[in-house]
């Protein structure tokens, strides 16, 4: 009897809670050269972090887990773009924000669901945070209009006094001829 009053017990159980259903969403932003600041504005309850890295683009890896729901509702949330990022161009700022702001709650035979979204965004090192949510980078103004402003690396920065130019002086090939 007491296997049997297990059994039911476990089978119960298992019935009446719902799955946790989870994915992972991957998506990159190009950053247009005159961008100086990037502006930050994430849904209030998900939780994200910034890391810097060697890319040139923004990169979003938004981890989304929803429970007390069916994978229908789940799935008609994902094709609405509920978790997704858009970026907007602002004079020389880019704003990176999620495309649904306002998120209704989300019922299934009156059960309330729970989302837990956690975002890791992928920032172009080359931008330093100054504030919560705002990232700022130097950006060279050209010296004509028509001239579009040349790409240097950070090592292409480094001021060499002028000793240090005479002292090596490049080298002739001499096998050449």
């Amino acid at each position: 009897m007491r296997i049997a009053s297990l059994f039911l017990f476990l089978f119960l159980t298992a019935t009446s809670l719902k799955a946790q259903l989870k994915k992972t969403l991957h998506k990159t932003f190009e950053v247009p050269e005159q961008t100086a600041t990037l502006l930050l504005d994430i849904y209030e309850q998900d939780s994200y972090e910034v890391v810097p890295w060697a890319g040139n683009a923004i990169m979003a890896e938004t981890n989304i887990k929803v429970y007390y729901t069916s994978k229908a509702v789940f799935e008609h949330l994902l094709e609405q773009g509920r978790y997704e990022f858009i970026t907007e161009q602002r004079g020389d700022s880019l704003l990176f924000t999620g495309k649904d702001m306002l998120r209704h709650i989300i019922k299934v035979e009156e059960t309330e669901s729970l989302e837990k979204v956690h975002t890791r965004i992928f920032v172009p090192d080359a931008f330093q945070q100054v504030s919560p949510g705002r990232w700022e980078r130097e950006v060279e103004v050209p010296e004509e209009e028509g001239e579009a402003p040349k790409q240097t690396l950070e090592r292409e920065k480094i001021k060499v006094s002028e000793e240090l130019k005479k002292a090596v002086k490049p080298t002739t090939d001499s096998t050449r001829q």
